[in-house]
Order: C-alpha cells, then sequence, then structure tokens
C-alpha cells in the first residue's frame, strides 16, 4: 500500500437499526473511489466512519500508511466536504478559503504535506472566485459555493478529501465545469479521494474505481467498466441502469458462446463464468451496445459474433444528443442512436429495422425460475 494513499479495513458499526458491514476499499494517491446506491444504503455514514465521526465496531482506517483508526477527525488531516458548502455566512470569501489555510498551519503531530501548499491568492484564482473574495455566502450563486467550498477544503491540503453529493445542488453546466475541474486538481496533487454520488455521470468521469452499495454492504466493487457492463446481480443491473434486462434459457456453451433462447429467438452470448449451467438467465444488454440499420444493409459478421435481429420502431425519445428507440424484436429491446440518425433513417412507428447486438455485450446472469402456478 503506498503511503499517499488510503486503506479501510472491514469497518463495522451500527446505529440503531443501521448496520455497516465489513466495509473494504483500497486507493493508491491519486485515485478516485466513487461510492452508488440507493437512498439508505450507507454511502453517507461509510464516509462519517472514515472520517471518524462514529465509533466502530471493528476494521481500521489508515491514511498514507498512517493508522488512524483511535485519532478523531480534527487529527485524521482529510477534508470532508458535503453537499450543503458548509460555509461561515458571516464571513467573506476569501476569510472562509483562508479557515483551510489556519486549520493546515494548525496541524498536530508535526503532520506537515509534502508538497508546497498554495497560498490564498492562488487558491480563490485557480478556483475562479478571486472577483468574488470580498462577498459573503448569501452573495453567491450555488456554483460559486461550491467553487469557494472546495478551495476552503484544498487549502488545509490533505491527506484524503471525501465527498458527500458535492455537486447535487448545481445546475447541469456548473455540475459539469466544476467536476472536470475537480478531476485535474485530485490528480495533480496527487490526493486520494472517495465520493458519493447519485450521478452515474460523475462516476463514469471521476472515479478509477466505483462500488453499488446496498444495505450497509458493498455489493460490487472494480472498475466503471466491471460495474457498468458487467453486473454481479440483478439489483446492480438495475442500479446502474442496464436498459435492457431480459429473461432467457441458456441453452449450454459453445466454446467461448453460449447460445441464448428468447421468445423463440436463438442469440449468441458470451459465457461469462456461466460454463456449464445451463437454466434461466438474465441477459444485461446497455442500449449504446445495439447497433440499428436498414434491412439488408448491416455488415456481415463472417465470426458469428453478432447477433442481427429483425425488428419494428415501436417509439421514439428524444433526450437531445441522443434519442432513445424502442423496438419490437419478439421482445422490446431499446437502443440509442444519435438523434440525428432519427431521422435520417426514418425511425418512426412501424418502420422496419435491423438490430445489431455482439456477443461480447450480452452479459448474462442466473435468473431463479420462476415459482410454479
Amino acid at each position: 500500500m503506498s503511503a499517499a494513499g488510503l486503506a479501510v479495513e472491514n469497518l463495522s458499526l451500527r446505529l440503531g437499526s443501521f448496520a455497516l458491514k465489513n466495509l473494504a476499499l483500497e486507493l493508491e494517491a491519486g485515485e478516485i473511489f466513487v461510492i452508488l446506491g440507493p437512498n439508505g444504503a450507507g454511502k453517507s455514514v461509510s464516509l462519517e466512519a472514515i472520517a471518524g465521526f462514529h465509533p466502530l465496531s471493528s476494521g481500521r482506517v489508515l491514511i498514507r500508511g498512517r493508522d488512524v483508526t483511535r485519532l478523531p477527525p480534527e487529527r485524521r488531516n482529510l477534508s470532508l466536504l458535503f453537499q450543503d458548502f458548509g460555509l461561515f455566512p458571516h464571513l467573506t470569501v476569501e476569510e472562509n478559503v483562508a479557515l483551510g489555510l489556519r486549520a493546515r498551519r494548525g496541524m498536530r503531530d508535526g503532520h506537515e504535506p509534502r508538497e508546497k501548499p498554495r497560498d490564498l491568492a492562488g487558491l480563490l484564482a485557480d478556483f475562479g472566485v478571486a472577483a468574488l473574495a470580498r462577498r459573503r455566502p448569501e452573495a453567491l450563486s450555488p456554483g460559486e459555493k461550491q467553487r469557494v467550498a472546495l478551495a476552503r477544503a484544498l487549502a488545509s491540503h490533505p491527506d484524503l478529501f471525501l465527498f458527500d453529493e458535492p455537486f447535487s445542488a448545481l445546475d447541469t453546466r456548473t455540475r459539469e465545469e466544476l467536476r472536470g475541474e475537480l478531476d485535474r486538481f485530485l490528480r495533480g496533487l496527487g490526493i486520494p479521494a472517495v465520493f458519493v454520488t447519485h450521478d452515474y455521470t460523475d462516476a463514469l468521469i471521476l472515479a478509477d474505481k466505483i462500488a453499488v452499495m446496498r444495505g450497509g454492504e458493498l455489493v460490487q466493487s472494480g472498475t466503471a467498466a466491471d460495474v457498468f457492463r458487467r453486473p454481479a446481480n440483478r439489483f446492480v443491473a438495475e442500479f446502474v441502469g442496464i436498459e435492457n434486462l431480459l429473461a432467457g434459457r441458456l441453452s449450454g456453451p459453445l466454446g467461448e458462446l453460449a447460445e441464448v433462447e428468447i421468445e423463440g429467438q436463438i442469440l449468441r452470448a458470451s459465457v461469462n463464468g456461466l460454463a456449464g449451467r445451463a437454466g434461466e438467465v438474465w441477459l444485461c444488454i446497455r442500449a449504446e451496445d445495439v447497433g440499428l440499420s436498414l434491412p439488408g444493409e448491416g455488415a456481415a459478421s463472417p465470426s458469428g459474433k453478432l447477433n442481427r435481429l429483425a425488428a419494428r420502431v415501436v417509439a421514439t425519445s428524444n433526450l437531445g444528443v441522443l434519442s432513445m428507440v424502442t423496438l419490437d424484436c419478439g421482445f422490446r429491446l431499446n437502443a440509442y442512436v444519435m438523434t440525428r440518425q432519427v431521422g435520417a433513417m426514418n425511425l418512426v412507428p412501424g418502420q422496419t429495422i435491423e438490430a445489431g447486438i455482439a456477443a461480447e455485450a450480452i452479459h448474462l446472469l442466473p435468473r431463479p425460475p420462476a415459482p410454479p402456478k
């Protein structure tokens, strides 16, 4: 474990009826770990446990190789940023940020940052709030408040950042700008971060590692590709927004591929560790992995790994740059296409179309058989 990282080892605690169970994660310098999950899953409690706000039943927290498990929050040298900004209303922008500088100078145990920290003017400039230095929080927009909060958090030059839904109150454009700026600063400083969010775009853009949480436990963790494209179970598949979750039956493996029957049609899919397990399955297919072409215009696939399906357009939904196209292939299938293609391909209800799905894009999960009627 790098001395600049974070190691959380089997953290457990109980708060009333809620239990956090064996939370474990590891980050190297500059890595960002994003935790997703429904309300009540324990995401915020996990951050608070790492920060030292709750007594633990078991487990350890190490920051830069330093065991901080028994230290109070103020001695862990971390910054915890909430969605409500946490600015002091009676202080100006520069006074709020200066608090972070004073916190750095007041660190105990002789624990100083390894990199040269920024000064107040530099921090205000870095986050685009230098012109707002004399204003108080009441005169700031939500985006400006969050910029000030980020500058103050960075001012203390912590060994670890913890972010609890920091962009939830921001409009889309401001969110995109701050997301990019935060990513650049964290990478540049080499400071690890744990980031809680409900926004999948935050996770896809920021995360080196992602975890999905439910009922106080991490049910799956890995890279964005692992979690978003290869969910471990139906709960994760639904939570990360798999647009096509289809019931089928696996007839058996065929080398690298397997045949799956769905509504009388046969699709080929990657085995995904289900070799030799014929039976009921869920087919997980992301809408962006469904390609559309006019009948007879689809590219040939000599490897046999591309499933081609005759389809009829049921509906289209304009989502901006992309549109969702709902198809009837003998079963319902959703596809994303560029909105400009909707008109170019005449994708209107009733139009005959062809859908293509690569075998590798179909992820299979075991499915319990339906109870007898």
